[in-house]
């Protein structure tokens, strides 16, 4: 039987931050990131949240329905 080791933690998801002007900050890489780079980083199974900048508030959810509807229009 397989065992897995308890002793490693799960690495924490990648926090970006969104601002007001639809701007996402992605500050582990120091940089703005897109749309594009986010589906990038959802194939790449990357786990991250989006939260607004000035509140905090958890818009991961928003910002995947942009990424399905777009990829959705674009096939």
């Amino acid at each position: 039987m397989e065992r897995h080791n308890r002793m490693a933690s799960p690495q924490q998801p990648v926090t970006i931050k969104a601002y007001a002007n639809q701007r996402l900050y992605n500050p582990v890489t120091g940089s703005y990131v897109s749309l594009e780079d986010l589906t990038a980083m959802v194939e790449d199974d990357e786990d991250f949240v989006v939260r607004e900048a000035k509140t905090g508030e958890d818009v991961t959810r928003s910002i995947l329905k942009q990424i399905i509807l777009r990829r959705a229009n674009h096939g």
